[in-house]
């Protein structure tokens, strides 16, 4: 062990992660063959195959299953313990971030993110991703830095905090006959409601219970922006977070917002990140930079 090279532990994460040398290589950012190299040494370390040939795929062994929340916690620790040394300057540090979130929260953001870091941050590097585009799981990889978004179901590692608490408000189109009538709830369970594909509020108040239970829902949408589109040519009516209303105002796309007669409840939009970057100062200059940006945004 005097000699053990703790990389093939970071090799070995990466090929229990995606059960693949082609994505260990890319996320790795090093070439196939060196990845098949270090999993020698790995099978030759652990006197296990680890990965065997399956058809095209390559599946874990039971050793390797047994390994994978170990070296996975290992790896973590240890890139936790080199992230807090880390020094950072913004002016000067040359490093890339990957932040996910709804197409409407990367709008929001890039009115003033980009800006602020071609000003203060010129050798940092932006990457944003549609969050729709990954499972629950994907703070645990290396692929994203950052989740900005509404809640969602995350892994125990993850850390959270709110940022915003986001009031909500319907919307309708221009000239709706809703506009002119109480907003109540009677009135608005007449019509019927397109929904975001996010998660509501519950909240603990009866009356509310009843309302989100008993909305007619004729259809659903990926993202807010599809749902502004499809209550534009109906009378169905959708419901949106105060974000999305600042969204679409700057833009004067022809809708109209209102509140009802009853508590339609709150949305928490939360960072979350990987608790490994919990004390490393870049990944906490950017948590810092964007829950400020955005929350300024919106005002």
């Amino acid at each position: 062990m005097n000699n053990f090279d703790f990389n093939l532990l970071v090799v070995l994460n990466a090929l229990l992660e995606d059960c693949s040398v082609n994505l260990a290589a890319r996320k790795l950012n090093v070439t196939a063959p060196a990845i098949s190299k270090s999993l020698n040494k790995i099978r030759a370390l652990f006197n296990d195959p680890i990965l065997v040939r399956s058809g095209t795929k390559l599946i874990p062994t039971p050793r390797a299953i047994a390994l994978k929340e170990d070296v996975r916690q290992l790896v973590n620790r240890i890139e936790s313990m080199l992230n807090t040394n880390m020094a950072f300057e913004p002016h000067t540090t040359n490093v890339s971030f990957t932040i996910a979130a709804n197409a409407t929260i990367v709008f929001t953001l890039n009115a003033t993110l980009f800006r602020e870091i071609q000003k203060s941050a010129p050798n940092v590097f932006i990457n944003m991703v549609h969050d729709s585009e990954f499972d629950d799981d994907f703070l645990r990889s290396n692929d994203i830095d950052l989740y900005i978004g509404e809640m969602r179901d995350l892994n125990p590692e993850i850390t959270i905090r709110t940022i915003h608490s986001a009031k909500c408000y319907f919307m309708c189109r221009c000239g709706h006959p809703i506009l002119s009538t109480d907003k109540s709830m009677d009135n608005l369970l007449k019509y019927h409601f397109v929904q975001t594909k996010e998660k509501y509020p519950s909240g603990t108040d009866e009356a509310m219970k009843y309302f989100w239970s008993a909305r007619h829902v004729m259809g659903a949408t990926p993202g807010y922006m599809a749902t502004m589109n499809a209550i534009t040519h109906s009378d169905a009516l959708a419901i949106v977070p105060d974000f999305v209303v600042k969204n679409l105002r700057k833009l004067n796309i022809a809708v109209e917002f209102f509140s009802a007669d009853f508590d339609l409840g709150k949305r928490s939009i939360i960072q979350a990140w990987h608790s490994k970057h919990n004390h490393s100062p870049c990944h906490k200059w950017l948590r810092d930079l964007t829950k400020v940006l955005f929350v300024e945004s919106i005002k």
